[in-house]
């Protein structure tokens, strides 16, 4: 009966769907054909009133659309697209207009259709009201939901609709009352609002999408057999009609002047509420009733089903045909039917088809009156599921003593089943496991003998691959395998070892295969790839020549750090059983166990190959190059070391050892065990880099050496010895000491020609008189001024010489130094000309002990040098100031700064800044040069900075005198 009641229902709700549908299509294409005729009767129904928007009626046409292509249980795939489509052009036109009101945008799609076909008080006449457009999302998110089955989309639908039918029914009750802000907002559009036609056909789709989802709550409820869904079924049409009727009865009353609005308002409200009184008066009679009945029945029920409802074990009934009487929840919880779906049906119903004849023969034995003990059976679920239980079967008897029926009790034994087969499992994977272990263990076993039998060479590297790729082909079972090593795929692999093919046939294929196809993925991934059939993977390319067919593959990186130190391919021949899963993970466990056997190999042979490399190199070296532990003991020297070693005995070193170098100052002096370059690497950790001295040869004597040496240490830092390399420098030295003769002998014999130019000069000038000719004077200024630059060049090439070797002398005395810079100021305003000289003293400055030539010179040659690098005729300061044990003397200059790049070599022998240097600017380059070795020579120190602002300041320093520095210091 209730089934019956159930396609009833179901085949009502489709035609009111098909209704609604056919609504909303018919008033859509209704007001398009009056939009298209220019008929305003057909837009606005009643004169004065809203009318429909084309975009409007257009929604409609769609919303019937997707309501029939989506409403009906069955419909093809195309329909449900179609309304599905429908669906989103709805909601997305809702939305546009929403946006355009609230943006104030102007999107165009109020002018698409019939722009100009009927008068309309807008610039939109397509532009839908705020309601309606309101109305449209929701029934557009509606549809969208109606075909999704799940419980949110269903409230969804069904929200929607109801408050699509709560706007449009407003929208009818202001027509109803005449109240214009119920379906638009005067104020703000007089033109438009929600047309009546509109109201009308969104409310037919409302009710629409509700019979469309009857498992949902609202139609659900209304549409039940039981009292409540009776009850609203009933009540509902007066509950919305009533009010209405009544308040637009007592507003026709008013509005003919027999009372007042207040008064009309007053005695709707009464009445309505003396109904809506009353029918809540007659339901809840009816529920009363209903009630009591429900209890009576319940009360019974109870009685009668007490021990069964309160079972953990299925409960069943069964007449002696088969046919099931009784059912409790147990019953439900464990077959997955509801006491309708069982009651009434046959026993079959719960058993195997292949096993009905057993339930037969069980029923067969009960009505003989025989005994059935408890047994073990497989019954079935609603859902076609074969699940284990455990049945108990008595017989019913009535007070005669004749059977009439039979108690079956059916426990569920699916669990017990289940953990004893995942005991027996368990024990089965344990045996495997540790038969896996084993054999992993033999292998890595055998893997480290290998290693631990390594020899430095490219065999014995190899023997370690192959003793792995055998075991690994043996574990999983494999008919072939090769680990190869190598990640280019652009050439084979660095190292190849194949297993399970013979020589013959490795002969035949030839060269080690590259990187590519599917072995190149398992580089490329880092991953373990494991296939049934290789020749399905994306990346297969084919084997080569002459190999064995191969199906099954399984493909393991060897990772070490996260690093690759190879790849374990494993294949089988066609027709074998695929590697399962617990071959992929013995395959992986295996890698992950002898990886850092594979890395430590190859650190084996990486290690040997840098030694040698390093030996050669080290053994080739022109220098002399040594190495010691940390006791001094001498590890290994090259063949140019060789030649240092002295045969003359000597003291031992702190650490006991003979001395086998003999190592001297520059000087001859014999070196302090705590100098010796090496010593101070071992002891004291130092770098020690172009330390120059002597160190003895038994064929040359004492050879002039330039010494580095450098402290060994490990990666954490412990001192592990030292190392020292010892260059021969006798030619440099040999070449200095003739560049040095040769700059002097070239000063020294400049001197005479320019003397006999200067003496030539003057006697020409004697010679023209006091009036000489104006060019030939010109001429012979030109004459005396190169000859003075030639001088200065040529003493300039002497200091520098004599600064190279040491031999610079001063005659220094304590020399008053602010006095002494305000001469030599005023002495070189030939030099400074154009430019502002200013001597800045700050404080009291004590002597200096100087030479107040070698001064002069050093404070000329920095004013010529910012003279010429300065900006023209900008100022030149001098500044002294007084310091802790000496005098600071800056001369800063402004022009276009030094490049900081450059400062480094502005000190050095012809060094110039090129980026700084105006090309009008003469000189060698050795004024800088000078002026600092006279400045150390002095005992003080010189620096320069340059500022981006253009100011450049040499700096330098000079000692007090004696006498003077104590007082400075006190």
């Amino acid at each position: 009966m209730r089934g019956a009641e159930a396609m009833a229902s179901s085949s009502s709700a489709r035609r009111g769907v098909v209704i609604a549908a056919t609504c909303s299509f018919a008033v859509g294409c209704v007001t398009l054909l009056g939009w298209w005729i220019g008929a305003t009767a057909l837009v606005a129904i009643v004169a004065g009133l809203p009318r429909m928007v084309p975009n409007t009626a257009f929604a409609l046409i769609l919303a019937g659309v997707s309501l029939w292509a989506l409403g009906v249980r069955e419909c093809p795939a195309p329909l449900r697209w179609l309304g599905q489509g429908c669906a989103a052009v709805i909601l997305a036109l809702g939305l546009a207009v929403l946006a355009q009101y609230i943006f104030a945008w102007d999107l165009g799609i109020d002018r698409v259709l019939f722009a100009g076909r009927v008068d309309f008080p807008s610039k939109f006449p397509g532009r839908p009201p705020p309601n309606t457009a309101l109305c449209c999302v929701l029934i557009g998110s509606s549809l969208l939901s109606l075909r999704v089955k799940t419980r949110r989309a269903c409230l969804i639908s069904e929200w929607s609709a109801l408050l699509a039918a709560a706007l449009a029914l407003t929208a009818l009750t202001g027509y109803v009352f005449g109240v214009g802000y119920f379906y638009g907002l005067p104020p703000l559009f007089p033109f438009t609002g929600m047309a009546i036609h509109a109201a009308i056909a969104f409310l037919a789709l409302c009710a629409g999408l509700l019979m469309a989802r009857p498992d949902c709550t609202a139609f659900a409820t209304l549409t039940a057999s039981r009292s409540g869904g009776i009850l609203l079924r009933r009540f509902l049409p007066y509950v919305v009609l009533v009010p209405l009727v009544i308040g637009r009865l007592f507003l026709f009353g008013a509005d003919r002047g027999a009372y007042p609005i207040a008064a009309s308002l007053s005695l709707a409200s009464a009445i309505t509420t003396l109904l809506l009184g009353a029918m809540l008066w007659v339901s809840a009679a009816r529920m009363n009733l209903l009630d009591e009945a429900r209890q009576r029945a319940e009360e019974a029920r109870v009685f009668l089903a007490t021990v069964a409802q309160a079972s953990d074990d299925a409960v069943i009934g069964i007449s002696l045909d088969g046919t099931i009487l009784s059912w409790n929840p147990a019953a439900e919880r464990l077959y997955g039917y509801c006491i309708c779906e069982a009651i009434g049906k046959k026993l079959p119903l719960l058993c195997l088809p292949e096993r009905a004849g057993e339930a037969e023969a069980v029923l067969a034995r009960l009505r003989r009156g025989e005994r059935v003990e408890r047994f073990e059976a497989v019954s079935r679920t609603k859902g076609g599921e074969s699940i284990d239980i455990e049945v108990t079967v008595s017989s019913i008897v009535d007070a005669s003593g004749r059977v009439t029926g039979v108690s079956m009790i059916c426990r569920d034994i699916g669990s017990r089943k289940a953990m004893e087969a995942e005991i027996a499992s368990a024990h089965e994977a344990e045996r495997r496991i540790r038969s896996q272990l084993e054999a992993i263990g033999t292998a890595s076993a055998a893997v480290s003998e290998a290693l631990a039998n390594l020899p430095r060479s490219e065999p014995g590297v190899r023997s370690v691959l192959e003793v792995l790729t055998r075991h690994a082909k043996e574990i999983v079972g494999a008919d072939y395998a090769a680990l190869g090593i190598g990640e280019d795929g652009q050439r084979p692999f660095d190292a190849w070892v194949p297993s399970g093919v013979p020589a013959e046939r490795i002969a035949q294929i030839g060269a080690p295969p590259r990187p590519v196809g599917v072995l190149g993925a398992v580089v490329r991934e880092g991953r373990t790839i494991r296939l049934a059939d290789v020749r399905a993977h994306p990346a297969y390319i084919g084997l080569p020549p002459h190999h064995h067919p191969i199906e099954a593959f399984l493909g393991v990186p060897l990772r070490f750090h996260g690093r690759s130190v190879g790849n374990l391919y494993l294949g089988k021949r066609p027709g074998l059983p695929s590697f399962t899963e617990d071959d992929e993970r013995v395959a992986e466990l295996l890698a992950d166990r002898t990886c850092g056997v594979l890395e430590t190999a190859r650190l084996y042979r990486a290690e040997a190959n840098e030694r040698k490399r390093l030996e050669a190199v080290v053994e080739q070296l022109p220098e002399a190059a040594i190495l010691v532990d940390t006791k001094g003991r001498l590890i290994t020297c090259n063949r140019v070391a060789l030649q240092y070693a002295s045969s003359a005995a000597d003291n031992p070193d702190p650490w006991g050892n003979p001395v086998r170098f003999e190592h001297r100052t520059p000087t001859g002096r014999p070196l302090a065990w705590d100098e010796r370059p090496l010593i101070r690497a071992l002891q004291r950790g130092e770098v020690v880099t172009g330390a120059e001295g002597l160190l003895w040869r038994d064929d040359a004597g004492f050879v002039p050496v330039l010494v580095n040496a450098a402290p060994v240490r490990s990666d954490d830092g412990e001192l592990q010895g030292a190392v020292a390399v010892f260059q021969d420098i006798s030619v440099l030295k040999e070449m200095e000491r003739q560049r040095r003769e040769w700059i002097g002998v070239i000063a020294h014999d400049l001197r005479q020609p320019i003397q006999v130019i200067a003496t030539a000069s003057q006697l020409l000038g004697r010679a023209a008189g006091e009036k000489p000719v104006a060019d030939c004077r010109k001429q012979l200024d030109r004459i005396t001024s190169s000859i003075e630059r030639l001088r200065r060049m040529i003493d300039d090439l002497l200091d520098a010489s004599r600064i190279e070797a040491r031999q610079l002398t001063l005659d220094r005395s304590p020399v008053d130094l602010c006095a002494q810079l305000g001469e030599i100021l005023e002495k070189s305003a030939d030099v400074t000309a154009g430019h502002a000289v200013r001597l800045v003293v700050q404080g009291d400055v004590p002597a200096v002990l100087a030479d107040p030539g070698r001064l002069e010179q050093i404070v000329t040659n920095l004013l010529s040098n910012a003279a010429k690098y300065g900006r023209p005729e900008g100022d030149i300061v001098v500044a002294v100031n007084a310091g802790s044990a000496s005098a600071h003397v800056a001369v800063t200059n402004w022009g276009g700064g030094i490049p900081e790049a450059s400062l480094p070599h502005l000190f050095k022998r012809f060094s110039r800044a090129p980026d700084a240097v105006p090309r009008s600017v003469r000189g060698v380059g050795l004024g800088l040069y000078i002026t600092k070795g006279l400045v150390e020579a002095h005992g003080g120190s010189i620096s320069v900075a340059s500022s981006p602002d253009g100011a450049t300041t040499f700096r330098f320093s000079l000692p007090f005198a004696p006498e003077f520095a104590r007082t400075a210091g006190a």
